[in-house]
């Protein structure tokens, strides 16, 4: 692993949620190291006219399981899941590889997602795509994650506590 990985832990009470959020141009995998959870995710579905980010955009479940630990996964930039969502059914653990890390400089932030009851009629879906199979998700303004769910991060230990239920996070 070089400089353009991160690494990192999130251990999740019983019914701690990590929300809904994406990875863009980002790898990313994860292994379950102990415990079971719920896992659900997404990938957009190409349109020929793109909507407006914080406009209903169709996605496409990839996941919508439960997960036991010692599973692995593996997300990519455009496929695989790279908008999700986890929910812990038992305690347990995540670790994570991102790869390239986080960077807003880069186009590289944190989003965090919805699901909307709106439909957008004027978007016309592949063929090959069935209506059925699509969520539409919204965009949350300005990157922020959903009210009530709070980092905040301890620079000198680099762990990251998420103050609804308390899930904790070790980044390396």
């Amino acid at each position: 692993m070089g400089g353009e990985d991160a690494m990192g832990i999130f251990c999740m009470p019983p019914s701690s949620v990590i929300p809904l959020h994406n990875h863009p141009g980002m790898t990313v995998l994860s292994k379950l190291l102990y415990g079971k959870l719920h896992a659900e995710s997404y990938d957009w579905i190409d349109v020929a006219d793109p909507t407006d980010p914080l406009k209903p955009r169709p996605a496409r479940c990839v996941r919508d399981r439960e997960m036991t630990a010692p599973e692995t996964t593996i997300l990519y930039p455009d496929r695989g899941g790279n908008i999700h969502t986890f929910r812990a059914i038992t305690p347990c653990a995540l670790f994570d590889v991102l790869s390239p890390p986080y960077s807003a400089e880069n186009g590289r932030d944190c989003s965090y997602f919805q699901k909307s009851s709106v439909k957008e009629p004027s978007v016309v879906l592949p063929s090959e795509i069935d209506s059925s199979e699509v969520v539409w998700l919204e965009e949350l303004e300005d990157h922020q994650p959903p009210e009530g769910f709070v980092v905040a991060r301890d620079e000198g230990l680099g762990v990251y506590t998420f103050e609804k239920r308390r899930v904790l996070a070790t980044l390396y």
